[in-house]
């Protein structure tokens, strides 16, 4: 019995190869598919070939020249996920491959890039009867950079025409000798019924003699940005959009040596919410002077302008923030264009409070905001950054306007949306935009209220008490106390810790924090040196998913208690505690009065062998 089924299994196989080498020319051109698959080799910039092991990394990654490529298609047609079945394959030659079949109504497709029996890369695509899809493989010989699966020219992932939209874009004045092969990415995020942000992405497509088109599906407008990138990732710039169902939006270059995108439609919510603001005479007037800026730069006239900066203008951040909600803020990029300092409106009720009766004693360092806060702030006194600063006030003023006056509820949510109350330079978000999303709550539709609303209220929410916390509980304040479970759900409190301990060292972490994780060994160390001296550790994982703990905290091992605040950082402990970043530890008195806070095990050894007269445990 067993061979027989394993005959007929391979009876199968050999149909299926049979089927995908059928001559061409027996195919109904009427139904049949064509994919195209170029293998590109990107070279390595000689400069960072020292050291490099070439050999050793295709070993790793497999040869992408001769790399497997596998198309499967969407048998999921119910709404739900996506299920993918694969029904063709072939193996690049020459640095190229072609793959046909027939079709009888349009699918999704996902193209996949195996090596080594490992699925490296894949893209999305609609596959529909009659057509020719390309994409490039771009094999990156630099090591550690990423390689890329892209779709060429033209990307269509809509199936349903009442909920398609298009991105139709000419990219005639990006400079492709310094950012060669340019690569588009369109990318928004929206809340899921569990009120958890999720990235939602079209892309990447690379431009065929300038041009691209997107086409994809959405259920309602959202807000998306625009991301133009050079065949390794790095980004030339963008802009923003309002993408919805039956809408058309076309993007060209609106200042070359600026680098900046201009996103224009004819009608509905873009034309509406962004349009009118973003082609108005203030504002292309302040770019072409940004633009003149930038092209005096370029050629050695007058002082050179933030190279970051460029990014700024047209609602486009790309400074360092601290993280918000999972795996996803620890992408955020570490590059800051913050122009300068701003009065802070909370800092003047939450400096240096007094300390709480019976910490007096704790008191040994003024408050001083975190690390991540003040890095890389950069001085507004240059005029490029000036100009940078008048256009996203230009931005900021219209959408604000919209989001506090607009007759259409909707508009103004997607105002709020694009995140008009961020003020440059300053170090805590803006209360600003709460009383107006209090208000859309009473006038929106209550799918989109669940949705779209009071998730963002929340989450704004929490930032700003988070922020205020953060600038509030210094030394001399009292711990917060919390109850939360370990691993095998038993609850454990900060006071009955601080019963049986002279001090607790309170440290948030998660499984996708490097620099958390890179931080226990040497915690390890000490708590093994000072635990029998009065010393408890308390780490706190924010991870998003039960699951992520468990598997990182069981492959660590660690000694001590450890618990679970699972949700992300704007959940209730890390919230009270003010945490911004991550690693961020304290320490904590059998009294709960915190002695000091943003230290790491290395500053926190020096204490206690302070203390107890103990040498240090760590280089």
């Amino acid at each position: 019995m067993e061979r027989l089924i394993v005959k007929s299994l391979f009876s199968i196989a050999v149909l299926l190869c049979l089927a995908s080498w059928i001559d061409a020319s027996e195919l109904d051109p009427e139904t049949r598919y064509t994919i195209l698959g170029k293998h590109i080799s990107i070279e390595q910039d000689p400069r960072s070939a020292i050291g490099s092991d070439a050999a050793r990394d295709q070993e790793i990654e497999g040869d992408l020249s001769s790399a497997t490529i596998i198309v499967s298609r969407n048998i999921a047609d119910d709404g739900e996920e996506p299920l993918f079945l694969e029904f063709s394959r072939g193996v690049l030659s020459n640095g190229r491959v072609v793959l046909e079949g027939e079709l009888s109504e349009p699918t999704l497709a996902k193209i996949s890039v195996e090596t080594k029996g490992f699925a490296n890369l894949q893209t999305l695509t609609m596959l529909s009867p009659g057509q020719v899809v390309s994409f490039a493989l771009l094999d990156q010989k630099e090591r550690f950079a990423q390689d890329w699966l892209v779709i060429v020219e033209t990307l269509k992932l809509a199936k349903n025409p009442a909920k398609k939209f298009r991105i139709v874009g000419d990219l005639t004045g990006v400079d492709e000798e310094r950012y060669p092969m340019p690569m588009v990415l369109v990318q928004g995020s929206k809340f899921d019924e569990r009120g958890k942000k999720k990235s939602i992405v079209f892309g990447p497509v690379q431009a065929k003699e300038k041009s691209f088109l997107i086409e994809g599906e959405v259920d309602e407008p959202m807000a998306v940005e625009i991301m133009v990138v050079s065949n390794k990732g790095l980004s030339w710039g963008g802009t923003q959009a309002i993408i919805e169902p039956n809408g058309v939006i076309s993007v060209v270059v609106s200042s070359r040596w600026a680098h900046q995108l201009v996103a224009t439609a004819g009608a509905g919510r873009h034309a509406e919410v962004i349009g009118k603001w973003r082609m108005g005479d203030e504002y292309l007037a302040t770019e072409n002077v940004l633009n003149e800026e930038f092209r005096r730069v370029r050629n050695g006239v007058g002082i050179a302008p933030d190279e970051n900066a460029k990014n700024k203008s047209d609602g486009r951040q790309t400074e360092s923030k601290p993280i918000e909600e999972g795996r996803d803020s620890e992408e955020v990029g570490h590059e800051s264009i913050n122009s300068g300092e701003q009065a802070d409106p909370l800092s003047a009720s939450v400096q240096n409070p007094s300390p709480a009766e019976g910490c007096e004693h704790a008191v040994v360092q003024q408050n001083t905001d975190s690390p991540m806060r003040n890095q890389n702030v950069v001085s507004s006194g240059r005029r490029s950054l000036g100009t940078i600063d008048r256009l996203y006030e230009i931005r900021n003023a219209a959408l604000q306007e919209i989001a506090m006056n607009a007759a259409d509820p909707f508009n103004a949510l997607l105002a709020l949306e694009l995140d008009p109350f961020v003020v440059l330079g300053a170090h805590s978000p803006s209360g600003a935009a709460l009383p107006i999303y209090d208000k859309l709550m009473t006038v929106l539709d209550d799918d989109i209220v669940a949705r779209r609303v009071k998730p963002a209220r929340d989450a704004l929410a929490q930032s700003v008490a988070r922020d205020a916390n953060n600038r509030s509980l210094i030394p001399g304040q009292r711990a917060p106390n919390f109850e939360l479970p370990t691993l095998a759900g038993e609850m454990i409190s900060l006071v009955d810790v601080l019963n049986e301990a002279e001090y607790v060292y309170v440290d948030f972490w998660a499984s996708w924090c490097s620099p958390c994780i890179e931080d226990f060994p040497d915690l390890k160390d000490v708590y093994a040196t000072y635990r029998d001296y009065g010393l408890e550790v308390i780490t706190i994982s924010v991870d998003g998913e039960y699951r992520e703990w468990k598997d990182a905290a069981e492959s660590i091992e660690l000694p001590w208690i450890d618990l679970g605040s699972i949700g992300g950082i704007l959940t209730t402990t890390p919230v009270s505690y003010g945490v911004l970043h991550l690693p961020m530890g304290l320490l904590v008195d059998t009294k709960g009065c915190i002695t000091q806070k943003e230290i790491r095990p290395e500053q926190l050894q020096e204490i206690l062998a302070a203390r107890y007269d103990k040498p240090s445990t760590t280089d």
